[in-house]
């Protein structure tokens, strides 16, 4: 539920994101709206951290930690809110489906999640899909080109290894609290002397209402995923990036009336299979696994 939760939050402002970027009149690059948009959130919990006084990091090592998350999120955000202004949502979003094969392979070489049949096939299956939703961009109305495809690409590496540290981090003990408010109050940070060296735009009343939206649903669906990686096996998780995938898509239908082409809903729906395959197997097996064990 945690992670349901985070994922429409997150597909809502993307669709938002895209909004602001590509406006007719008064567009905002992606570079100021991720800035804007993590800058509120870090105000809105600013009176928090003021009477808590503190936040406690467990160790130096730690801090390294979540400053990289930071910059790695940073990267990831920029550049997929970038890729929002070349292409559908859901196609940019697309790309995020390959996750499963790097969640599975990190989950067996960092936390030493078991690693099946059923998820090394699932690894196979993830890169034809992928090969498939690459090729379906010579389908969109307007084709893009290679290199702007690897733009989300790119982002979803960036999140993956994210991911990565925040498991790490929550089983060293970091608190949830802690792992959220260190990236709305890095990331601002980081960005500000870029800020500095732009010129910044001119932000229409009715934008800051969006941006503020956007920081809103950022907290909470930021603090909902921590409290989901923390709780459970991140290849428990693996299916709800079809969720999402199918969140993003009505969102992007509603805002910008995109529907993805037959090429790219081939490579979603093997995707889907790869998800279905890769979980759904494994409870069969530990069932029978007991039975035996039992007789």
């Amino acid at each position: 539920m945690l992670k349901i939760m985070s994922l429409v939050f997150y597909a809502w402002n993307d669709a938002l994101s895209k909004q602001l970027t590509t406006h007719t009149t008064h567009p905002i690059s992606p570079f100021f709206v991720v800035f804007f948009q993590y800058a509120i959130a870090g105000l809105i919990i600013l009176p928090y951290l003021v009477r808590k006084k503190r936040i406690r990091l467990n160790g130096t090592k730690a801090g390294r930690y979540h400053l990289l998350r930071a910059l790695l999120c940073t990267i990831g955000i920029v550049i997929l809110n970038q890729s929002f202004q070349v292409m559908p949502l859901s196609f940019a979003v697309g790309f995020n489906l390959f996750s499963p094969c790097l969640t599975i392979l990190c989950a067996y070489l960092f936390f030493s999640e078991k690693l099946t049949q059923q998820k090394a096939i699932g690894l196979l299956m993830s890169i034809i899909a992928y090969i498939i939703i690459l090729d379906s961009r010579h389908h969109l109305a307007a084709p893009i080109s290679f290199q702007q495809c690897l733009m989300p690409t790119i982002a979803m590496l960036c999140f993956q290894c994210n991911t990565m540290l925040t498991k790490q981090l929550s089983q060293k003990g970091e608190s949830n609290l802690n792992l959220t408010m260190s990236l709305f109050i890095t990331i601002p940070l980081l960005l500000l002397p870029l800020c500095f060296g732009s010129s910044w735009p001119t932000i229409q009343p009715s934008q800051y209402i969006i941006l503020t939206q956007m920081a809103l649903n950022g907290l909470l669906a930021t603090y909902a995923l921590h409290l989901a990686i923390a709780s459970v096996d991140l290849t428990f998780l693996l299916p709800f990036g079809f969720l999402k995938y199918s969140i993003i898509a009505l969102f992007g239908y509603l805002y910008f009336h995109e529907i993805p082409n037959n090429a790219h809903s081939i490579g979603i729906a093997i995707t889907l299979v790869t998800l279905i395959f890769i979980n759904y197997k494994q409870p069969i097996q530990k069932q029978t696994a007991r039975g035996h064990l039992t007789t």
